[in-house]
Parts: C-alpha cells; sequence; structure tokens
C-alpha cells in the first residue's frame, strides 16, 4: 500500500516547554500561527499534486498540539475534518508529548476522525530526559502510550540519539523499551546542535558535545536493528532540509542528506562480516533488488571497506528477485539482515 501525510506545521506552538535541542522555527520554516486560509491552501495543493495513494492523513507537526488551547484544535480538527470527508481521507495525524496526554483529552480527539498520535518521547532515560529539558518523564510516557492504545489509535514513538547524557547503551535501551510497546511505526533523529538553541550554549561551553557522524550511524545501526526485529516500520531516519538557511543553522552534530542510507549500509556490512569467510579475496552476495546500493555503500563505501580491511580485490553484488528485503545470500546460505 502507498500512503502519504499532508503536512501542516504548527510550529512551537502549544508546549511549554524549551527542550535543548528545539527550534522549531528553523526546522519547519514556520513562525506564525497557520490561519484557516493557510491550512486550505496547503491542503488543496497537495491533494492536486499527491497522485493516487491508498491512504492519505492530514498531518499536525511541529508542536505540540494537544496542549493548544481546544478551541484552537477544534477549529484545526474541524477544518481538517471537511476535507477527511468530502476527499475519503484515511484520517488526521497529529504530534504531541508524552504529558500532552491525558482521558479528558482522549475523548476529545475521538469525536474526530484522528487515526494516528505520534508521541515525542526521544528517551527512556530519566537523567537523559532531564538534562535534555524535557519536563516530563518516564511514567507520562507509560501512561500517555496505554491511553492511546486503549482508545485503538495508531501509535507512532520519536527517539532521539546522543542528547545530553546520552550514549550508545542508552539509546539501545530506550529502542528496546520503545520496541515492547508495540507502537505501529517510529522515527529516529540524531541530535543536531542547532543556531539560537540552549544546546548550542552547552556546546559552545564545552558542557555538550556533539556525537560525529560515525557515532550516529553506529548508534542508529544497533537501534534499527531491534526495530526491525519486532516489525516496527521506521518511517523517518534522520532529518534532512536542503534549505539553505536550515543548513546554515546547523552547528555541529551528525547531519547528512542520506543518514538512512548510511545507517543501512553499516548494518549490511556488518551481518556480511559476520559471516564471510576470511581469508578470501573475492566476496559474491545475492541480495534483493532494492538492497543493491546499501549492499555496496554509499559512494561504494562497502566496497572500499571489505578491501582495505580484508583484501577483497573482488566484491560483486548481485541482484537477486527471488530474495527478500534486508536478506541476503552467501555461498548458498541465506542471512537475514538483522
Amino acid at each position: 500500500m502507498t500512503y502519504a501525510n499532508i503536512p501542516i506545521f504548527v510550529a512551537h506552538m502549544g508546549c511549554p516547554f524549551q527542550c535543548v535541542y528545539c527550534n522549531q522555527d528553523t526546522i519547519t520554516g514556520m513562525v506564525a500561527e497557520p490561519t484557516e486560509d493557510d491550512i486550505r491552501r496547503t491542503i488543496e495543493n497537495a491533494l492536486e499534486t499527491l497522485g493516487q495513494k491508498d491512504e492519505v492523513e492530514i498531518a499536525f507537526f511541529g508542536g505540540s498540539f494537544t496542549m493548544l488551547p481546544f478551541e484552537l484544535q477544534a477549529r484545526y480538527l474541524s477544518l481538517a475534518t471537511e476535507y477527511v470527508t468530502e476527499y475519503g481521507l484515511a484520517g488526521i495525524r497529529l504530534s504531541t508529548r508524552p504529558d500532552g496526554i491525558d482521558w479528558h483529552i482522549i475523548d476529545f480527539l475521538s469525536e474526530y476522525p484522528v487515526r494516528t498520535i505520534e508521541l515525542g518521547v526521544q528517551s527512556m532515560d530519566e537523567h537523559v530526559l532531564k538534562a535534555s529539558g524535557r519536563g516530563h518523564d518516564i511514567i507520562s510516557v507509560l501512561r500517555a502510550v496505554n491511553q492511546i492504545k486503549r482508545y485503538g489509535f495508531r501509535l507512532g514513538l520519536q527517539m532521539m540519539l546522543g542528547l545530553p547524557e546520552d550514549s550508545y547503551d542508552k539509546s539501545i535501551y530506550t529502542a528496546e523499551k520503545l520496541a515492547r510497546m508495540r507502537p505501529d511505526f517510529v522515527r529516529i533523529y540524531p541530535t543536531l546542535v542547532l543556531e539560537d538553541t540552549p544546546l548550542e550554549q552547552l556546546y559552545q561551553s564545552g558542557r555538550y558535545q556533539a556525537w560525529d557522524l560515525e557515532e550516529a550511524i553506529e548508534t542508529a545501526a544497533g537501534v534499527t536493528g531491534i526495530f526491525m526485529r519486532h516489525a516496527i516500520p521506521i518511517v523517518r531516519m534522520g532529518l534532512y532540509s536542503n534549505e539553505p538557511e536550515f543548513l546554515g543553522k546547523v552547528i555541529a552534530g551528525p547531519y547528512h542528506p542520506a543518514f538512512r542510507e548510511l545507517v543501512m549500509s553499516r548494518m549490511m556490512r556488518k551481518r556480511i562480516e559476520r559471516s564471510m569467510d576470511l581469508g578470501e579475496k573475492s566476496l559474491v552476495i545475492d541480495v534483493a533488488p532494492q538492497d543493491v546500493s546499501s549492499t555496496i555503500g554509499h559512494k561504494r563505501e562497502n566496497a572500499k571497506y571489505f578491501r582495505n580491511r580484508y583484501g577483497i580485490v573482488n566484491f560483486q553484488v548481485i541482484a537477486d528477485a527471488s530474495l527478500k528485503r534486508h536478506t541476503y545470500r552467501y555461498k548458498n546460505t541465506v542471512y537475514s539482515l538483522y
């Protein structure tokens, strides 16, 4: 099936906290509250250009939607409902904070065709949450997840890698905890130091050390394997924008426009490394056609790695449509990526 979101950004509206990494105006490009005309124009333009999709949701991203005044929430939801009804869309999606969910809010949302609720969990480590200025604790996460699932909404969870006080082990711990909650999907974002944020001040003063790209890739590879083993889709990995205004405000951190490709390539390389016969000079791998690129690696990174590390002079990757995605065949044995 094919899916699409019609994104409507409410930026920092509704959020009562300043997380150390947050500069929503830079990320979304939005500063002012979207008007009814803005929302109608966004939805109608998207409907004209999306093409044929099996499921389309109108998505309120960027802020803590359920912390907006109820009158404003109702106005936005009513407007979106018009298009959901008229065009037979799948429903409404919104993102919020774990402490922005309670039974009263859930009851309110259930009056509209809200289908999906995404929670910005970011970490399941209390020290990381506190150091990042999140303003909520783990109990808030568990309570919100329970309430969302009890009402039958689709659940999305977001986590971040490399927040203050974070580590590889803490990120793995967070991923394992989130996977046990059985969300319908997750998003994974490496922490970037953006201009005009408290994190920039911590970075400039030496109180925060940004992760480099290698550390982020290794950690994301471990986290991704956990979600893949639990058959939980990762709908987004990495923050990407080619807007000069955004790129100019990234002070430090593991930004890369092909971050997901780098992570999948690393996972493939590590798995092949565990199954290959050492001492041979030829390495022939069969993969699904969709996995050819990640197996070779970004800019042939894996091919170079096997040559430099193991002296492989003949590294071949052969597309085989009979293989499932995220598997490969080596010497007549099929292995799973995770």
